[in-house]
Order: C-alpha cells, then sequence, then structure tokens
C-alpha cells in the first residue's frame, strides 16, 4: 500500500500495539511495561504456532484451542466508521477557537478524561465550556460507544483531524483474519 507505508499495510495479515493512553513526548513506566506484556504475548503465541506447525502435534491445536473459547470471534475493538466525508474512521470533533483552529473551545470533561475505552452515552457529559457548560454526547456514532485518545495533544491539530476517536465493540475472526462488523 504506497500511500500508507508502515508495516502493517506490507502485510498478508497484521497487528499493532498501540502504546497508551499516554501524553505525547511522555515516556511512562507502567504504559512500557503493558506495552510489553502485550508484544510478548503476541510473541509468544507465534512461537507456539509454528512449533506446533514443525512438529505437527497430534490433538488440539492453539486455533483450534481458541476457536472453543471464543465461537464468535476474539471480542476486541476497532475504530467506528468515518460519518463525513474525507474521514479515515470516527471522530468526535470538537469547536475550536476562531482566531486559533489548532485549539479546542472546550475541555474534556472530567469524568471522560483518562478514561479511554469506558462506554459513553447519548447524553453523557463529553466536553464543557470556559463558562462552566455542559456539552454532552450527542449520539452521532451510536447510543453508546468507546472513546480513544482522549484529549490526545496531537489531535488538537486540524492536521491530523482534531478530535476523540470513537472505537466499537468488534470481534476478530480467527478464520479469515479479519475484523467482524459489530
Amino acid at each position: 500500500k504506497k500511500d500508507r507505508t508502515h508495516l502493517p499495510s506490507i502485510g498478508k495479515h497484521d497487528f499493532t500495539i498501540e502504546v497508551g493512553p499516554t501524553p505525547q513526548g511522555v515516556v511512562r513506566h507502567d504504559i512500557v511495561e503493558q506495552t510489553e506484556a502485550a508484544l510478548h504475548s503476541v510473541l509468544e503465541f507465534l512461537h507456539l504456532s509454528n512449533v506446533e506447525l514443525e512438529n505437527s502435534i497430534s490433538g488440539a491445536t492453539i486455533l483450534e484451542g481458541l476457536r472453543n473459547v471464543f465461537p464468535n470471534g476474539v471480542p476486541c475493538y476497532q475504530s467506528a466508521p468515518a460519518v463525513g466525508a474525507k474521514e479515515l474512521h470516527g471522530k468526535i470533533k470538537w469547536a475550536t477557537l476562531e482566531d486559533n483552529p489548532n485549539f479546542p473551545a472546550f475541555m474534556v470533561h472530567k469524568s471522560v478524561q483518562d478514561r479511554d475505552y469506558h462506554p459513553i452515552r447519548t447524553g453523557d457529559p463529553l466536553f464543557v465550556g470556559l463558562d462552566g457548560a455542559i456539552i454532552p454526547y450527542d449520539g452521532s456514532y451510536g447510543d453508546e460507544v468507546l472513546l480513544m485518545f482522549v484529549n490526545e495533544g496531537g489531535y488538537y491539530y486540524s492536521s491530523s483531524g482534531t478530535g476523540i476517536g470513537v472505537a466499537v465493540s468488534s470481534s476478530f475472526d480467527l478464520e479469515t483474519g479479519n475484523n467482524i462488523d459489530a
């Protein structure tokens, strides 16, 4: 894929481990440990799968075991589909200051801050104005969604798509290697 030259774009199947949530330019020990644990789990799974293929182990395979545990696919999250033109994925945009399109006109509400992948429902507080006015989630991506990249500094800039990412629950199909639409 010439337009997106990163490792997951060149293989038949891919995976991405997102490091975070953490502000840009900040290295957090706990997040580094979580990321390292996730990477080791993926590598261990791949190693065991390769050993299984090499040795033709009789009995249940790793994949068969996973199918038994997750008959409808492995639960996961994926970005919500885009609702606007020129959007790659779902993102709740916030208004910006008139004289600075790279700075939000509202603050993220305290009930949402630091709560990536927690559900938010239509009518729940999402933003708060400098005057204290609460701006609720309007349900534009569904009655209940999961927010990601909440108050992420990189998304203050209009060039990176100002706003908060929206995720929806999904399942990963072990047969096809694709997500199953929610």
